[in-house]
């Protein structure tokens, strides 16, 4: 990539630019919500985020708000990255493992729990009767825009056997 020569513009010109209209209210109808997720593929990462009207997925600048699934008898591959995750229980049952000290916690509809950058972890539906349905809020739009986006899988539970 090439070095491009900078410019520069008065001050009061940068304030206009970021001036902004104050946003309107936004609503996600859960039955809606409901019928998309029944309709959608259910990824270990993820399986339907939350857009405003123009398609924008920064529902609050610079986060996310994304439903993971989690089928009975599945979990997700241990994994730890450079974002944050806020976790709101929608539905079911099943646990959050943290991978480097072993520690299980058990989830149950209605539980929040937050899961700080850099831990390892996954999840696990041990259930038969229904998903684990986790609705998480992330700074990972944020990382991203700052080119401060990692992540990384492990191919066992045991992070130390993974080097």
């Amino acid at each position: 990539m090439p070095v491009r020569t900078g410019s520069q513009f008065p001050y009061p010109e940068f304030r206009k630019r970021h001036a902004q209209q104050r946003p309107a209210p936004i609503v996600w109808q859960w039955e809606n919500l409901a019928k998309e997720l029944a309709a959608a593929e259910h990824t270990q990462y993820g399986t339907v985020t939350l857009a405003a009207p123009d398609g924008d997925h920064q529902v609050v600048p610079g986060t996310s708000m994304t439903f993971q699934s989690v089928r009975p008898g599945e979990r997700t591959t241990p994994h730890t990255h450079s974002w944050w995750h806020l976790y709101f229980v929608r539905a079911g049952f099943g646990v959050v493992v943290f991978d480097e000290t072993e520690e299980t916690v058990e989830l149950s509809d209605g539980d929040i729990m937050l899961i700080p950058a850099w831990h390892v972890h996954h999840f696990e539906n041990r259930g038969s009767d229904g998903d684990l349905l986790l609705l998480n809020m992330s700074n990972l739009p944020q990382l991203a825009d700052l080119h401060n986006k990692f992540s990384k899988e492990y191919a066992s539970a045991d992070p130390e056997n993974n080097q």
